[in-house]
């Protein structure tokens, strides 16, 4: 088996198994702390993923360096004095945001967030339990960068695997026979989170190439890399503004609750989709930056687009099963009607925004590859003149569900827009097959089976029948895609008459 298969089998195996936890054990917590208090760690999340713009490119900058560093054996040493140099960056600055955070953090419980049930001491010590784990989490997803740079997919699956054992059974044992409360949930979490760090530092310096000579911080080296870094921030900066600003207004002009089913929403596309997403990107990123390292664009090419077919075959039909089928999804999951009726137009409208976003990580990440880094900031830049007045604008008269229409439209322009810019400069050439083989003709598919079967399928009909139900239209859309895309159906045509020749 090729290191490729390998490490994409080892990434779903590994986000699967994380995401099936974090899905399954949602509607356990919700028995103990509400959905005003999942609505709590929704807001937080948000304000953790604005504070992430002050890494200053440093994560992704490691997972590109390393990558393209480990090509080249006589760079061992400037290899492990660059990460060095780029952990020390990322601590000074995770101990900062978190001093930020907690700054903020009672401010937002005073007079930011609406709640009827909680009191505002809760929501001030919760946000400040979640502060103090953000630096830690900050330092995780540096060395997970940089075991994604050195191909590790494997060892980082299975570390992954037991850190979200422990994070959601723990959990469950802390909430049912120690403290049903918001505060023994997080410090849990925290806890957890110190583990994880403690882990990912030693196994990440501990696949390091070794040297001779003592690893130190080099401030030579950041003169190297700061550009790349820059434009990395700045894009960032721009994405998380745009991705981030629908729930930073619906925190405030939604209560507690109504947020709560909006970020419920959000973590079963992110959590489901997710899957997918980051399994297939941070295989082929390593990749990308290797071969244009060696100036091997053919292969570069080739390789790009069956990459992008991979992600289509897996995502496509998991936005359409969740686009059409919200609602039994909902219901299946948490076996709550109330929660299914507010949730699954927000999850229909968040599932189609992010299966956008996720066709839209392996160009992105073919442009870092190639060092380029000012096409996704300017389009972004662009994108916040005129979507974010469109944003208010719809969360003001349509609420949770303007932020979700606001999201979906967002990754639709980018699409069109992003892509013919980027195909202008790099890959030049490449636009129409992506367009046609790599997304179009299996997205035609996908939707007209998904709406023959949405018309069929009656409705009230058992939580046990809707889950086999959905299960199967699942398995004829994946089936259906699978023929029409080339590189799979290759695939699949080629392991057929290997088995018929043994």
């Amino acid at each position: 088996m090729s290191q490729t298969k390998a490490n994409i089998i080892s990434n779903f195996a590994g986000r699967f198994v994380v995401a099936i936890l974090s899905i399954v054990f949602v509607p356990i917590y919700l028995r103990y702390l509400s959905v005003e208090i999942y609505g709590i760690i929704g807001f937080f999340s948000s304000i953790q993923a604005l504070l992430f713009l002050l890494d200053g490119g440093i994560s992704p900058t490691l997972n590109r360096e390393v990558a393209r560093l480990s090509a080249f054996p006589e760079k061992a040493q400037e290899l492990r004095d660059l990460s060095r140099t780029l952990e020390i960056l990322c601590w000074a600055i995770g101990i900062l945001v978190c001093v930020i955070a907690l700054v903020v953090s009672p401010i937002a419980a005073g007079y930011w967030l609406k709640s009827i049930n909680i009191s505002t001491e809760i929501i001030r010590d919760s946000l400040m339990i979640m502060s103090v784990s953000f630096a830690f989490q900050w330092a995780v997803s540096f060395y997970t960068g940089g075991m994604y740079g050195l191909q590790e997919q494997k060892l980082l699956n299975i570390l992954s695997v037991i850190i979200a054992i422990l994070r959601q059974f723990g959990s469950f044992i802390i909430l049912a026979f120690v403290s049903p409360t918001i505060k023994a949930f997080l410090f849990w979490q925290l806890f957890v989170t110190i583990l994880n760090c403690a882990l990912f530092f030693y196994f990440f310096w501990r696949k390091m190439p070794k040297t001779a000579e003592k690893t130190c911080f080099r401030k030579d080296l950041l003169k190297e890399v700061w550009r790349y870094a820059a434009g990395m921030a700045g894009t960032s900066f721009v994405v998380l503004i745009l991705t981030q600003t629908d729930k930073i207004i619906l925190s405030k002009m939604l209560t507690l609750e109504d947020f709560g089913y909006y970020s419920l929403a959000t973590t079963l596309a992110a959590s489901g989709l997710g899957i997918i997403i980051g399994s297939i990107q941070t295989v082929y990123f390593p990749q990308f930056s290797q071969l244009v390292a060696q100036n091997k664009l053919q292969e570069m090419r080739e390789l790009y687009h069956r990459a992008c077919q991979i992600m289509s075959f897996f995502l496509i039909p998991a936005v359409t099963v969740l686009a059409f089928f919200s609602y039994e999804i909902l219901l299946v999951w948490t076996r709550k009607p109330e929660i299914a009726v507010n949730t699954y137009i927000l999850l229909t409208l968040v599932a189609i925004g992010t299966g956008l976003n996720g066709l839209m990580h392996l160009p992105y990440y073919a442009q870092l590859a190639f060092g380029i880094t000012k096409i996704g900031f300017w389009q972004n830049v662009i994108a916040i003149i005129f979507l974010i007045p469109f944003m208010i604008y719809t969360t003001t008269h349509y609420g949770a569900i303007g932020g979700a229409m606001s999201w979906a439209i967002l990754n639709f322009s980018y699409t069109i827009v992003g892509l013919q810019i980027m195909h202008r400069m790099i890959l030049k050439g490449e636009l129409k097959k992506w367009y046609v083989m790599d997304v179009g003709i299996p997205l035609f598919t996908a939707i007209i089976i998904g709406a023959f079967f949405r018309f069929l399928l009656p409705e009230n009909v058992p939580p046990i029948y809707m889950f086999f139900a959905v299960a199967a239209i699942s398995i004829v859309v994946f089936s259906a895609c699978a023929m029409v895309i080339p590189s799979i159906r290759q695939a699949i045509m080629y392991q057929y008459n290997r088995t018929l020749k043994t």
